[in-house]
């Protein structure tokens, strides 16, 4: 038998050791929580994102790969070699589990003060409230699968790395975008060392059914789909089917709109082995506890196909074909004895400013001293019986107005 080894808890990447008894023959674990032994072959099938892992009994997901056969060379004569020729397997372990729990509160008593009699349901309140959990574990598992696919260093192979196939190159326009997306996916379907660990790595093709694409929302609305599914030669609803399509998000620093990622399915897991709604209930306080417990890991597995590519310089060049940078001049009221009703203190290029003023008890308006330019020229007719309008404006606006004593 295989030697024991202990480990640590594995990585994003997972480990090549697992610390129980290995068979000797195929190098895999006898008693595991979720095993997958894949022959490099397709299946029918299009599924999630993630590849889903549902965990009953044991703590350690093992994914292994068998190696393609090897060329031997054919003995016409002579006695041939009878010995066995056992495949070769490579394996990965993960079992970075992290147990989350998500929590709220119910007050009956409370949630019949605020209902109408002819409003929104107690029972529809209630249900309103426990949904909470649900929809806050939905956005923290997809926030970890997003961060997964965004995570330039642990995820895939850079395609414009050196040795890359657009090394040295980026797409200039969406144009050479979609060139790259199909390139990509091409390298993932032929049989090759592309995305995988050029010394470790086993040649193989992925499975065109097992292909994801993962775009973000923003480079997508800057592509023509008919385009796109044409030279995936797909129609437009199988090409939805293999796109993941990363949500817009504005203040995320994990959202990076231009990197296009390329995987196997397979590469990248999601296990679950606790997803338990429970509760407490407080009589002394008259209001129950819910909560939802999971127990998850994500994992990235190296021994399956993963490449990405950044065209932060094509999406650059199609926002600067279709849309103008916005420019703001500035705007500054010097105003004595009187007030306006425009406090804005910038103005948007073309837009008109409008203003009007209005004298402090026991002065007026009435041959006040006004001065209104725009970039440092005087405007003509902008000051009108206590309203200044400029149309169009393209400079920084200084008004001056002082008022007299009525």
């Amino acid at each position: 038998m295989a030697q024991v080894i202990t480990i640590d808890v594995a990585g994003l990447t997972g480990s090549d050791t697992f610390p129980v008894n290995a068979n000797d023959v195929y190098d895999l674990v006898e008693t595991i929580a979720v095993q997958n032994i894949r022959a490099v072959k397709s299946s029918n099938r299009i599924e999630d994102a993630f590849y889903d892992y549902v965990v009953e009994n044991g703590a350690v997901i093992e994914e292994a790969i068998i190696e393609m056969a090897e060329r031997q060379a054919f003995v016409k004569t002579g006695a041939p070699d009878l010995s066995p020729k056992d495949p070769n397997l490579d394996v990965k372990y993960f079992n970075n589990w992290e147990a989350k729990q998500f929590e709220t509160t119910i007050r009956r008593s409370d949630i019949r003060k605020i209902i109408a009699d002819k409003g929104t349901g107690f029972d529809e309140v209630v249900s309103a409230i426990l949904a909470t959990l649900s929809e806050g574990e939905g956005y923290d598992d997809y926030c970890a699968m997003r961060d997964i696919l965004n995570d330039d260093v642990n995820v895939g192979y850079d395609m414009s790395a050196s040795g890359g196939i657009f090394a040295g190159y980026a797409p200039k326009n969406m144009k050479g975008v979609i060139f790259a997306m199909r390139e990509m996916y091409n390298a993932l379907k032929a049989t090759n060392l592309v995305g995988l660990d050029a010394q470790n790595g086993i040649l193989q093709a992925t499975p065109v059914e097992d292909i994801r694409i993962a775009v973000s929302e923003t480079l997508l609305n800057l592509m023509d789909i008919v385009e796109l599914a044409n030279v995936f030669n797909l129609t437009k609803e199988e090409l939805f089917g293999k796109l993941v399509v990363i949500p817009f998000e504005a203040d995320s620093q994990d959202y990076n709109p231009a990197r296009i990622v390329v995987y196997d399915r397979k590469a990248l897991g999601r296990g679950t082995r606790l997803f338990e709604y429970s509760q407490d209930i407080i009589g002394k306080g008259l209001y129950t506890n819910h909560y939802l417990t999971t127990e998850r890991c994500y994992f990235y597995n190296p021994l399956f196909k993963c490449v990405s590519l950044d065209v932060t310089s094509a999406m650059q060049a199609e926002f600067g074909a279709i849309m103008e940078a916005t420019e703001y001049y500035d705007i500054t009221q010097t105003l004595s004895h009187c007030k306006s009703n425009n406090q804005a203190l910038t103005i948007e290029k073309g837009k008109t400013f409008k203003a009007v003023y209005t004298a402090d008890s026991g002065y007026t308006l009435t041959g006040a001293s006004v001065s209104v330019t725009m970039d440092g020229n005087a405007v003509a007719n902008a000051y009108d019986n206590g309203v200044v309008t400029i149309a169009n404006v393209d400079g920084d606006i200084v008004v001056s107005i002082t008022a007299v004593s009525a």
